[in-house]
Order: structure tokens, then C-alpha cells, then sequence
């Protein structure tokens, strides 16, 4: 394989990267743009339906509207905006100008990299050491990618504990005034259920989990990469850069096994999981 093939094969894994970040990001808005369409109108609906309920007094609905309805049209507006506009933004250094970009053009620009990327690997064979240096900074964006599903997973599960713990101490002090006060009883329901929701949610999805995993495999294949960096650990046995870099290789690919294995066990039901 002559070194213009393995330049470009180098140049084609970069831009792979970036147009898998772009995907990312993309994936990220469309994400928010479905949680905005479905918090905007059912916030809006039960403002609506706590409306005509008569034995809330007005005095205590006043405040959780001025908070309520603002809300509820931000959604409104941030769904629309990410609906109308799912693609992304970005910078031109050849032709100096920013561009939008749809999500079917990214996917497209995304196919014809890897679909070169394969023709040059086809038209020419390719070295195994290019491929263990392409692996090992592949391995480096890999653990970004982890922590920050990771990180995902986390603040998911963290705002899910909140309503838990914040909604059953609620629930329990306003089921304690239900008999002064008639109209906690809806109060107390809708926390109640909420409360339900919540704990349905970090039970099927096992959101901490997903994250404790993603994070600590990230962090051994950063172990992994820092020590065949400077050639520490099991590297400092390898005789030469090749041999540790096959070893680095192996490594990473057994972290990953196992996180793929660990992966498909959360997204078991937990019925299935008992019988196994």
C-alpha cells in the first residue's frame, strides 16, 4: 500500500469522526425536539384541567400559572424551532461562509465517506500496524463518546431521584392536610402518580446503571491508552511500539466486548433476567 493510500485512509477516519459527532449532535436535538412536543402541551393540559377544578381555590393556582405558562410556551416555541431546523450549522473554511446542513445530507456525506473508505482498502492492502494507529485514535473519541452517554444517563437518573425523593415527601405532607384542605387530594394524586412514573422509569431503564458502565469502561480504555502512550504496565514488557500497540488492540476490544455484553443484559426486561 503506497503512503498516499495510507494518508488517505488516515484523512477519510478523521472526517468519519466529525460527521459522526454532527450525527451525534443532531440525534441530541431531535431528542430534545420530542421531549419539548411532549412536555409543552401537557403542561399546557393540565393547567388547563387544574382550571376547572373547583375546590382548588384561585390564590393558590395564580402562582403555579405565572411559573406554569411561560414554561409551557418555551417548550412550545423550542419544539417548533428544532423541528423546523433538525440539521446543524457549520463553517466552510474553503469557501469562508456558514452552511445549513440537513440531518439526510449528513447521513449521506457520512455513507460516501465510508463507502471511499472501503474502495481504498479494497484497491489496496492495507498495512497492520496503519490499522492499529487508526484503532487506537479511534479508541481515544470512543471514550468521549462513552462519557458523555454516560454523562446522559447520570443527569437523566438524577433528575428522576429528585422527583422521587422531592414528590414522596410532598405527597406524604399533603396527604397529611387532605382532610383540612379537600382540594390537596388532586395535589396529592398528581405526586403520587408522578412519583409512580419516576420509579417505573429507573427501574426498566436502569439509567444509573447505563451510566456507571459506560463510565467505567471509558475509563479503562483511557487507562489503556495513557499507558501504551508512555509504554507503563503491561506495555513496558512489549519489545517494540508494533507489539504494544497489538496488545493495546486486543485490550480495547475485550472492554468493549464486555461493555456490548453488559449492554444487552440492562436492555433485558427484568422478568427475562430472573429466568436466565
Amino acid at each position: 500500500m503506497t503512503e498516499h493510500s495510507s494518508d488517505a485512509i488516515l484523512t477519510l477516519d478523521h472526517q468519519i469522526r466529525e460527521l459522526e459527532h454532527s450525527m451525534e449532535h443532531i440525534r441530541i436535538k431531535r431528542r430534545w425536539s420530542n421531549l419539548s412536543l411532549l412536555l409543552g402541551p401537557s403542561l399546557g393540559l393540565v393547567l388547563y384541567t387544574l382550571w376547572w377544578i373547583d375546590e382548588i381555590p384561585r390564590s393558590t393556582l395564580w402562582p403555579f400559572y405565572y411559573i406554569g405558562i411561560p414554561f409551557a410556551f418555551a417548550f412550545c416555541i423550542a419544539s417548533g424551532y428544532l423541528k423546523t431546523w433538525p440539521g446543524l450549522v457549520r463553517y466552510l473554511p474553503d469557501l469562508r461562509r456558514w452552511e445549513y446542513v440537513k440531518p439526510g445530507d449528513v447521513e449521506l456525506e457520512l455513507a460516501q465517506v465510508r463507502d471511499n473508505r472501503k474502495k481504498i482498502l479494497a484497491d489496496n492492502e492495507l498495512p497492520t500496524k496503519i490499522r492499529q494507529i487508526a484503532y487506537k485514535d479511534e479508541a481515544y473519541s470512543e471514550i468521549n463518546r462513552m462519557r458523555s452517554e454516560s454523562s446522559r444517563y447520570r443527569m437523566v437518573n438524577n433528575i428522576l431521584q429528585g422527583i422521587l425523593i422531592i414528590g414522596s415527601l410532598a405527597a406524604t405532607g399533603a396527604s397529611g392536610l387532605t382532610l383540612e384542605l379537600p382540594y390537596l387530594r388532586w395535589v396529592t394524586f398528581g405526586l403520587t402518580f408522578l412519583v409512580g412514573i419516576a420509579s417505573g422509569f429507573m427501574g426498566y431503564f436502569k439509567y444509573k446503571e447505563r451510566s456507571f458502565y459506560l463510565q467505567q469502561t471509558a475509563d479503562a480504555i483511557e487507562n489503556e491508552w495513557e499507558a501504551v502512550e508512555i509504554m507503563v504496565g503491561r506495555y513496558k514488557r512489549c519489545a517494540n511500539e508494533t507489539e504494544a500497540l497489538a496488545e493495546f488492540v486486543e485490550e480495547v476490544h475485550r472492554l468493549k466486548s464486555e461493555q456490548k455484553k453488559r449492554q444487552q443484559n440492562l436492555e433485558q426486561p427484568p422478568d427475562a433476567a430472573k429466568g436466565e
